[in-house]
């Protein structure tokens, strides 16, 4: 047990330090990086509030929450990827593909691991 505890406290920290890198990189994406022409603020606000989403649940240690931004994290993995591919000259795609990827298996671990726990009898 106590071995299951360390593994889902080192899954969630490392979730939570890709959760704040990915949250980073997309307000730096959106603000500075490659703001959109017209209506930035929409936009923007279109691309973090899905992140924003679970964030009360992840505070509170939730492995539900974590299970949902597994959910969440699929768009941005795929918007990951269509930056790296088409704008060539940057490597921003490259690290939201990067960070959206290991957030998803930190968090999917964590979800297991927590789970697991939580089921345990007491």
């Amino acid at each position: 047990m106590q071995d299951l505890t360390q593994k889902a406290n080192l899954s969630y920290r490392i979730s939570l330090v890709l959760y704040v890198c990915l949250l980073a990189s997309q307000i730096a994406k959106m603000l500075w990086l490659h703001p959109p022409e017209k209506s930035v603020w929409m936009i923007a606000s279109f691309t973090i509030i899905p992140l924003l989403a679970p964030l009360y649940g992840l505070i509170k240690r939730q492995p539900r929450a974590s299970a949902w931004l597994c959910f969440i994290l699929c768009f941005y993995f795929i918007s990951g990827v269509l930056d790296a591919w088409f704008i060539t000259d940057s490597i921003h795609g490259w690290l939201i593909t990067v960070f959206s990827s290991l957030l998803f298996v930190s968090a999917m671990m964590f979800t297991r691991w927590q789970g697991q726990l939580n089921n345990q009898p007491q």
